[in-house]
């Protein structure tokens, strides 16, 4: 994965804890790798994987299915903290109330 990440985004070389995007990747770039891995390897890799997975360790323990991957990614809450659900339930607290349940609950 570091050997095909160097080709796309000309770098002699990235560590494995290194974020692609951070790198200078983006998502063009993302679809080359993902192309690469699958000429290297013969392994089609969903672009929405290469995304949740933005780094060489990540990536290969995600397509080795190693520990704590479960061979699927993590919820997104997971990956982020303080992520959508969180910041949806601080604004209806501080609203003042519980706001609607589900949608279309007007939440009467």
């Amino acid at each position: 994965m570091a050997d095909i990440w160097c080709d796309v985004l000309e770098m002699p070389e990235v560590g494995h804890d290194d974020n692609f995007f951070d790198l200078g990747g983006h998502s063009i770039l993302l679809q080359m790798v993902q192309i690469r891995i699958a000429e290297r390897t013969g392994r089609d890799v969903a672009l929405i994987d290469l995304f949740n997975h933005p780094t060489v360790r990540a990536l290969a323990r995600h397509l080795d299915g190693g520990p704590g991957t479960g061979g699927a990614p993590a919820p997104r809450a997971a990956r982020r903290p303080g992520g959508r659900t969180s910041r949806l339930g601080d604004r209806r607290a501080r609203l003042g109330g519980e706001g609607p349940q589900f949608p279309g609950d007007l939440g009467d």
